[in-house]
């Protein structure tokens, strides 16, 4: 079967497994307004292995290069040039299974680069159609953010 196809007999982990792309990410505030935390085109890569764990990172690919040479520089990076960094990328890993019922992911934090994450168990919940991953994270502050990825070839 090629890669980029679904079976209807494969189990929701089955079909999840894989390398993944951004497509969109989608942020809705609780109040129905959008908000582009990572700009109009953002980068991104998620990974799920069928061992159940996980990497997922996004950023603005509209960010400015750094002043400094090297990634050995780093340290002198300027307050605004870390900001820029902090707002703009979010990376995170750990562990995940998958709730076949009610086709959610549950995703335990093992480090994020939002420190506040780390440790903590979430839930996506996830619709897989052809080579498309759709995960939608629902806030306990409410609102929604949709993130599509396609399958990497």
């Amino acid at each position: 079967m090629p890669q980029s196809a679904v079976s209807p007999q494969e189990l929701p982990k089955e079909q999840l497994v894989g390398t993944w792309t951004l497509v969109s990410w989608d942020q809705r505030n609780a109040d129905g307004t959008t908000f582009q935390q990572f700009g109009a085109s953002p980068k991104g890569i998620a990974f799920f292995d069928a061992g159940g764990h996980y990497i997922i990172t996004v950023m603005r690919s509209d960010r400015l290069k750094y002043a400094i040479d090297n990634f050995g520089q780093l340290a002198q990076a300027t307050a605004e040039e870390n900001k820029a960094t902090a707002q703009g990328t979010i990376t995170y890993f750990g562990t995940y299974s998958v709730n076949d019922a009610d086709r959610t992911i549950d995703i335990r934090v093992e480090a994020s680069s939002f420190p506040n994450w780390n440790g903590t168990d979430q839930k996506r919940f996830f619709e897989v159609t052809e080579a498309q991953l759709k995960l939608t994270v629902r806030p306990p502050h409410g609102g929604n953010v949709d993130v599509l990825w396609k399958r990497a070839k």
